[in-house]
């Protein structure tokens, strides 16, 4: 049985109705079907024969149960295109309305986990930032606020961000920035450069997030912090102006002591 022509090639005729072409492709789908099921059934016959009569090689069992579970898939398949090809326009528009309606489900579903996963990083990195200013006043034995009330404050920015939909518009650094700028807390983008949304948005630069300039493990201190090595050796100490130190730094005048 050869196939319709409009399955050998790559468009559908321009002559014929739209109508025609689909029941004739539907004719030969289902004709092909009936006759995969027809050989295998003549198979199962052919093998029984076979097995009564001592002649055939290999497993029984597993050929039967190879053909039978073929058998069933095409009158299963052949079951399903005849129900389909049975249905009222009615009841394709209403299964496409309900597929729509259920891929925009998944997506707001999608869009509502992603907007309270980021929430989580923004309200985690806020109190984080918190404890640290927190902990440093109360190293001074001095508290600029009672902190008590600023997480409760913290909670109801969450939520204002939260109602406007700021959560999955603006990026994670973005909102914990602004954030602690309205809350008074020193935001410090060092305190999160190694958490994964940071360094996403160290790599992607996201517009708004502070970020998408930072660039991890760069210190901006005045130099206090410089290598030794690094310095000028032909440069006078002051401590040692005649660097009599030298002298007694040779390895084998050192101590010996345990390591």
């Amino acid at each position: 049985m050869s196939p319709p022509d409009a399955l050998n090639s790559a468009s559908p005729p321009q002559d014929g109705p739209a109508q025609d072409l689909r029941a004739e492709l539907y004719a030969w789908r289902m004709r092909a079907l009936e006759l995969a099921v027809e050989r295998g059934l003549e198979q199962l016959d052919d093998n029984r024969r076979q097995v009564r009569d001592g002649s055939f090689e290999g497993d029984a069992a597993l050929a039967y149960s190879r053909i039978t579970k073929a058998i069933r898939q095409g009158v299963v398949l052949h079951a399903k295109l005849e129900e389909e090809a049975n249905k009222s326009d009615e009841q394709r528009k209403a299964e496409a309305a309900a597929a729509r309606a259920a891929e925009a489900q998944r997506a707001a579903a999608a869009e509502k986990s992603r907007r309270a996963h980021q929430k989580r990083h923004v309200e985690r990195a806020v109190m984080l930032a918190a404890d640290v200013q927190e902990n440093a006043e109360g190293a001074r034995g001095e508290y600029s606020r009672d902190y008590g009330e600023l997480y409760v404050e913290l909670h109801e920015r969450l939520d204002d961000y939260d109602e406007y939909s700021d959560f999955g518009r603006l990026p994670v650094g973005a909102v914990v920035e602004n954030i602690c700028r309205v809350l008074g807390i020193e935001f410090d983008p060092a305190l999160w450069e190694e958490e994964p949304w940071a360094k996403a948005e160290m790599a992607e630069k996201p517009e708004g997030s502070p970020f998408a300039e930072w660039q991890s493990g760069v210190n901006d201190d005045d130099g206090d912090d410089a290598d030794p090595a690094d310095a000028d050796p032909d440069a006078d100490d002051e401590d040692d102006p005649y660097g009599l130190t030298e002298e007694d730094d040779r390895p084998w005048r050192r101590s010996q002591g345990p390591p």
